[in-house]
């Protein structure tokens, strides 16, 4: 402020004295540069005031009539330079907010489309299921004691009713419904569930279960589709070695208000990792760091929006090289 007092000062003294065009331009520039400078026009008239004090006090008599007339021409070439800068400045935000609007209408009719489509097929595929359940169903009626192929049938029917729970687990989070957790042995439901998704990976994978029975409020479809998301981005990652750990813990070590007991799922790949950036944005829907046409971005935000409907945590350790881990945590249920 002081700089542009001064600079002001100067013009409209060499104004003042030769009424030549030049300084009037340099004052027209300093209304311009005030403006990008972001001071108001309040403080912008203000240096008028200052710039008359600093003539006085250098002996211009600045009460003459031709003297008064050249001032008042600075004055208005300051504030109408500065008048029409702000207003241009209010134009290009406002159009920048326009743009912004528009983006986000844009993304927001997308991201509508998007979940329509994944809701549309997620419905189909629940359908082709029915009919496999149910013949399924109807082949192990007809298959009296324990033949080789009843084992077979069993496995199918398994796969197709958890399939049809990730299915379901989809529909609800598109559709922003919300289906009521049940009371599981969380390392009984582990273990169950890695025994289902271990035939569906390339890549083996450990399992660590220290606690079998200790209970939460969880969904045996949702959690199964959890691991399987979880150990699939491993795999893709790169990773060779992956492990899923069970264990309790005591402590307020997701920051629930009165909780103290809590189960955790880990799982833990050697993958190549990812970078803060990508980390920070991993559970944002529909954010990928894949090529176009091999990942939706659904999957992270997914088993968030289930654990978080757990009244659960869910954390993400990870840095380039050196692989992921993801922490689930749940509350211990007492009932």
């Amino acid at each position: 402020m002081n700089s542009l007092l001064q600079r002001y000062t100067a013009g409209m003294a060499r104004y003042v004295a030769t009424a030549a065009e030049a300084p009037l331009l340099d004052i027209e520039e300093l209304g311009r540069l005030a403006i990008t400078d972001d001071i108001s026009l309040d403080e912008i008239a203000g240096l008028h005031e200052g710039a008359a004090l600093a003539l006085t006090d250098q002996g211009v008599p600045i009460n003459e009539p031709e003297i008064i007339r050249r001032m008042s021409a600075c004055l208005s070439a300051l504030m109408v330079s500065a008048a029409v800068a702000y207003r241009t400045k209010i134009d290009l935000l406002e159009q920048h907010r326009q743009q912004e609007r528009d983006r986000t209408e844009r993304d927001r009719q997308r991201l509508e489309t998007l979940g329509q489509f994944v809701g549309s097929v997620a419905h189909e595929l629940n359908n082709l299921l029915q009919p496999v359940r149910g013949m399924t169903e109807i082949m192990l009626a007809d298959l009296p004691g324990k033949p080789p192929e009843r084992a077979d049938l069993e496995v199918v029917e398994a796969c197709a009713i958890q399939a049809v729970g990730v299915i379901q687990g989809i529909l609800a989070y598109v559709r922003r419904e919300t289906i009521a957790p049940q009371s599981l042995a969380f390392g009984d439901a582990v273990a169950t569930a890695c025994t289902f998704i271990r035939p569906m990976l390339r890549e083996p994978f450990e399992v660590a279960i220290r606690d079998q029975d200790t209970k939460v409020l969880a969904l045996q479809g949702e959690l199964t589709q959890i691991l399987l998301n979880l150990l699939q981005n491993a795999v893709q990652a790169g990773a060779t070695r992956m492990r899923v750990e069970v264990d309790r813990i005591d402590g307020d070590w997701a920051g629930g208000a009165g909780v103290r007991a809590w189960m955790r799922l880990r799982v833990v790949d050697d993958g190549q990792g990812m970078s803060a950036a990508v980390a920070a944005h991993a559970f944002d829907p529909y954010f990928t760091t894949k090529a176009t046409g091999q990942g939706t971005g659904l999957g992270l935000a997914i088993v968030r929006s289930i654990v978080v409907g757990w009244s659960g945590d869910l954390r993400l350790q990870s840095e380039p090289g050196r692989g992921t881990t993801v922490t689930l945590l749940l509350p211990v249920f007492a009932g």
